[in-house]
């Protein structure tokens, strides 16, 4: 999963903008202040340090706390709080951010300070982003957005602020439309509020947006611009944000080098910015770029690295990112046993972070929210009709009893369809429940079934096959057949071990990705070269825009295909040169195995076992297979098969 660096906008109660030069007067003031003035003061030089100087900034968050528990005024505490769970955040500590922004919003909700509640949520959802709860991310900005719509005498940054972002956490879901929607929204009022720090970020998260759809050289320009204005005002510790992102455009221009200076120095300006959720993804984005360029053991330093703050800090998605990465190391330093753990982990924590009934919840959230918007609006329209005809017939008491009739049948009507739609929920909800229940019991019945066959079946082969080089050592040199027999069976238990391997992927996934299927098709690629010595030559290609899933039936009976094809290939055509292309069109994908072996004639032949079977896995998930063989013109093998994901197929 790519993400790109996005900066979010947190909120502050006093809203700072400073420079450094406001910094000594701040401190100089707050020498001869008390009371609330000199807490609020304490909160600013927070702020301000907290961009620069991280421990100084929680030295003065914690000074306020202390001062406004002294004078004992609950909005005061309320912002002191604020303070503190701001510099949390941005340390990493997000588990202590959260209980401070809650302490926060608690006291601003009793106190009944409504805008400074929208503060609290528009903060808890940045808190959420940041550990991967994009469902109570969404909650906690529309809950701020519904307040800042809704109230008089709202600050004008407030509004464009939780716009941009919702943006942020919609890009995370790759619903881009909506992203550009909602930053246009914030954009369009930074610039009518003449709001320069405002216009910045928005341009620079537009510029990452950019690279989610490709345009890479507008990205680098806009990123280049905003990595200068920030400079300009002041803002150094967003400067690495934006290297990031140009590095991330660059990297998929394939200029690599570039690329990698620039996550290096953005890495080390993360590090002097104790910025460790931004420090993880750029080391797993500078782990990506090497591992392209075949620099697996630079790759996996970075990576581990990755590994490990994400798991002290819990950052969900890059403890998955880091996973993959490694399983990609260790498969090929040929450690498959590494590989297959790391990969293993990398599966049991994408299908948790983004499954099917938390990605709902998330998209159900805005229409919520803007269900709510118009039924206020109709809402605010009827009374505005009942206004008029009250004016209009104000002497006729016979209209205005019909006009009440029918606001009150409109009322009833409306409780009587909320109690229905209220109903239908919670048979939808029972329904999913019931579901994912189902799910979770066969995912672990299908993992529990994998385990045994690892455990079980696989560490049997794997003393055959030590018993059987033990028995080759021990047999005399000259008994060549009984040596020869052995080496076949040796031969034989080492195929089947890799067939369960197989086996066990398949088993523990509900699905397959095309990068998964296309992994596996190289690293089967690359062992039939060791076996046959590299006296073969193999050409693969693959042009693959969409993003395909195919179920584990489907992706494992396509594998298989391909594997048999290549096999008989290498066994009994003789052939020199092997070609394997996949193409899409709008519906379908293809894949075509060629070779320019022996061929034979289709008239002349019967299908053996292998053939048929061939075609028998095809005809299982819906696709067609289309074979292709003259004597002496070498074979063809076509599959064909729809892009569509179902449980049986």
């Amino acid at each position: 999963m790519k993400l790109k660096i996005t900066i979010l906008f947190s909120i502050f109660s006093l809203h700072s903008f400073a420079q450094s030069k406001v910094l000594d007067s701040l401190l100089k003031v707050s020498e001869k202040q008390s009371g609330e003035v000199y807490v609020n003061t304490l909160n600013e030089i927070s702020w301000e340090y907290k961009n620069s100087n991280i421990d100084s900034a929680l030295s003065f968050a914690r000074k306020s706390l202390i001062a406004s528990k002294k004078i004992d005024d609950k909005k005061v505490i309320a912002s002191s709080y604020n303070s503190l769970a701001n510099c949390f955040e941005a340390i990493g500590k997000l588990d202590s951010a959260t209980i401070y922004h809650q302490k926060g919003l608690d006291i601003k909700l009793q106190i009944g300070h409504i805008v400074g509640a929208a503060d609290s949520y528009n903060n808890l959802g940045i808190v959420y982003d940041l550990k991967g709860d994009f469902a109570l991310s969404l909650e906690n900005y529309f809950k701020a957005l519904k307040i800042y719509e809704e109230e008089k005498d709202v600050p004008l940054d407030k509004l464009p602020m939780v716009l941009g972002n919702i943006g942020i956490v919609y890009k995370k879901q790759k619903e881009y439309t909506k992203v550009l929607d909602y930053y246009k929204r914030a954009l369009k009022l930074y610039e009518t509020n003449n709001n320069n720090f405002g216009i910045v970020v928005i341009k620079g998260n537009i510029g990452s947006v950019l690279i989610n759809t490709k345009d890479f050289e507008d990205s680098i320009k806009y990123s280049e611009e905003a990595k200068e204005l920030y400079a300009k005002l002041g803002y150094d510790r967003y400067v690495p944000y934006m290297l990031n992102n140009i590095a991330i455009a660059k990297d998929s221009l394939k200029q690599y080098k570039e690329s990698q200076k620039d996550y290096r120095e953005a890495i080390q300006l993360f590090k002097k910015d104790q910025n460790l959720y931004e420090l993880t993804y750029a080391q797993i984005g500078l782990a990506r770029s090497l591992i392209k360029e075949k620099r697996v053991e630079e790759a996996a330093v970075f990576a581990k690295e990755a590994l490990k703050i994400s798991q002290e800090k819990g950052f969900k998605e890059f403890e998955i990112d880091a996973n993959k990465i490694l399983a990609i190391v260790e498969s090929e330093a040929g450690n498959y046993k590494k590989a297959f753990k790391y990969y293993e982990e990398y599966a049991i924590g994408k299908d948790s972070l983004f499954e099917d009934n938390k990605t709902k919840t998330v998209f159900e959230l805005e229409t919520k929210y803007e269900t709510a918007k118009k039924e206020k609006e109709i809402a605010q329209q009827k009374e505005q009709i009942l206004k008029n005809e009250l004016d209009i017939k104000n002497k006729n008491l016979f209209a205005l009893l019909l006009g009440s009739a029918l606001l009150i049948f409109t009322i009833i009507s409306f409780g009587l369809y909320k109690r229905q739609q209220h109903k239908k929920r919670e048979f939808s909800n029972q329904i999913a429940l019931k579901e994912a229940q189902t799910y979770s019991k066969l995912q672990d019945q299908r993992l529990r079934i994998s385990r045994d066959l690892h455990d079980n079946i696989g560490s049997q082969l794997t003393f055959i096959i030590s018993s059987i080089d033990n028995l080759k050592f021990l047999t005399d040199t000259t008994n060549e057949k009984l040596r020869t027999k052995l080496s076949e069976i040796n031969q034989f238990a080492g195929g089947t071990i890799s067939q369960l391997r197989d086996t066990i992927w398949a088993m523990n996934k509900n699905e397959i990705s095309f990068e998964d299927l296309q992994s596996r098709i190289l690293t089967f690629i690359e062992k039939a070269k060791l076996a046959t010595n590299n006296a073969i030559q193999f050409n693969f290609y693959a042009n693959i825009k969409s993003i395909i899933n195919f179920s584990s039936i489907k992706g494992v009976n396509i594998f298989r295909v391909i594997q048999e094809a290549i096999n008989n290939s290498v066994k009994y055509a003789n052939a020199t040169g092997i070609n394997i292309t996949i193409t899409e069109t709008k519906d379908e994908i293809e894949f075509v195995v060629t070779d320019n072996g022996t061929g034979f004639d289709l008239t002349k032949i019967q299908n053996g076992n292998g053939l048929e079977n061939m075609q028998k896995r095809i005809n299982e998930v819906g696709g067609t297979i289309l074979i292709n063989s003259q004597p002496n013109k070498g074979t063809s093998i076509k599959i064909v098969c729809s892009k569509n994901k179902t449980n049986a197929v």
